[in-house]
């Protein structure tokens, strides 16, 4: 990867330490982030039970995934205004907001009454919440990306930006481990009457220490310098629209692929494995657990090959991992054995720990500081709308109607497919220190 020598990041030991603490501050927000808007993935089936009680245990899923989807749909317009939030405010405004309304809207949520309580109220009040984490988690990526990359030096940057989906992975695998732990240590009459509130309610102390330690940190020089030679951008939203089209069509595109495998193979595949595959909640949310972990593990190695091979390769490195690994690590999961599910998962995390640190590294690239945060946030917010809110629903539908069990790997290799021809035809590697390393 061509590097930069970005405004405000000279290679002193101060600012390394600065630039590690301000890392670790941000991941741990994305490590919030990602755990509370998780849960829902993997309380799904309870939920199903508790706000859409129906003769029809199908019907009762696909409802509790269409509000799962429903979060997905207002990420973009979460994007834009905490987008907007971190070029005029600065990088650190907008994390310290979207973490404060991601922790408030998931304790809504663990303190809601079921339908048997509220009547059709229950429902809609889910999907209020549900929505506001949508719309918080729409600030998140484009504000981490945004802080972490302005901080580190730019031979670091794929490493310090691998550590944003490390650490999500981590935020879901303690979601799905939360959840494995509530399903194992209760009967079903307790988890439905209470004992899926515990993974929603653990996000205030979450929250409250986030937003501590969120408001302890400085903005990045980056910015700061920026602001200061030029003054903030007066609408980021405009200029990103007009003038910044073609690179925020592609980091859609490379977004979505990574939404897709994100959401099929590290959430679906929890309700996947209980309701489709017929595994119990406790053996499903265990085998997750084990490939996230495992994900995490790997995605700072595959930042580290990215410092060293570019963003670029690592993504089409991935994609094609994707096409060929995806059939293979589905049949695995469907031998009925939680060993042999187990190891199927994991194959299918290795080009998935590809993908998330090739598009870490490589979408911050493709706008300028002005317009990075709102850039960074809304075109993978997008891609999150359609690959991780569509993708789940889709998988289930079709699984529904057609019986077969393979539907999840078919809609990864047709993913793997469109990312390859995305990023081969369309991204070109840039040269020397332009303000752009990708086009």
């Amino acid at each position: 990867m061509p590097t930069e020598v970005g405004l405000g990041a000279p290679s002193t030991h101060a600012h390394r330490r600065k630039a590690k603490k301000a890392t670790g501050v941000a991941v741990f927000g994305t490590f919030i982030e990602y755990y509370d808007f998780s849960v829902y993935g993997y309380v799904a089936a309870t939920l199903s039970v508790v706000f859409f009680p129906s003769d029809d245990p199908t019907t009762g899923l696909l409802n509790t995934l269409l509000v799962f989807g429903s979060a997905f749909f207002v990420r973009p317009l979460g994007a834009l205004f905490f987008g907007w939030l971190g070029d005029r405010k600065g990088r650190r405004f907008g994390l310290i907001a979207s973490v404060t309304v991601m922790g408030v809207a998931a304790t809504l949520t663990g303190l809601l009454p079921g339908y048997a309580q509220l009547g059709a109220w229950a429902p809609v009040l889910l999907v209020v919440f549900r929505m506001l984490q949508g719309f918080s988690a729409g600030g998140e990526v484009g504000g981490a990306s945004s802080y972490i990359r302005e901080w580190a030096e730019p031979r670091r940057r794929s490493v310090y930006l691998s550590l944003i989906p490390a650490t999500a992975q981590l935020g879901k695998g303690a979601a799905a481990g939360m959840a494995a732990i509530v399903a194992a240590a209760l009967p079903a009459p307790a988890m439905e009457s209470w004992g899926w509130r515990i993974p929603f309610l653990l996000a205030l102390p979450l929250g409250a220490l986030c937003l501590y330690l969120r408001l302890r940190v400085e903005d990045s020089p980056e910015f700061v310098e920026n602001s200061r030679r030029r003054g903030a951008t007066a609408q980021p939203v405009r200029e990103l629209f007009r003038e910044h089209r073609k690179p925020l069509a592609k980091v859609f595109a490379i977004a979505l692929v990574q939404n897709t495998g994100t959401y099929i193979g590290t959430v679906f595949v929890a309700v996947y494995f209980s309701n489709i595959l017929g595994f119990s909640k406790g053996a499903a949310s265990t085998i997750v657990l084990v490939a996230v972990l495992l994900a995490g593990a790997l995605i700072p190695v595959a930042g580290q090959l990215a410092a060293r091979s570019g963003a670029k390769r690592m993504l089409l490195w991935s994609y094609c991992a994707y096409v060929v690994l995806t059939v293979p690590s589905f049949f695995l999961m469907n031998q009925g054995s939680v060993t042999l599910a187990m190891a199927g998962l994991a194959l299918v995390m290795v080009p998935y720990a590809l993908c998330q640190a090739g598009t870490s590294a490589s979408i911050p690239e493709f706008f300028p500081v002005e317009v990075r945060n709102t850039g960074v946030a809304f075109g993978h917010s997008l891609g999150a709308a359609f690959g991780g809110g569509g993708a789940p629903y889709l998988a289930a539908w079709l699984i529904g109607i057609s019986g077969n069990t393979f539907v999840p790997a078919f809609i990864l290799i047709l993913a793997g497919a469109l990312g390859l021809a995305v990023v081969a035809l369309t991204v070109r590697e840039t040269s020397g220190s332009s303000a752009h390393l990708y086009r």
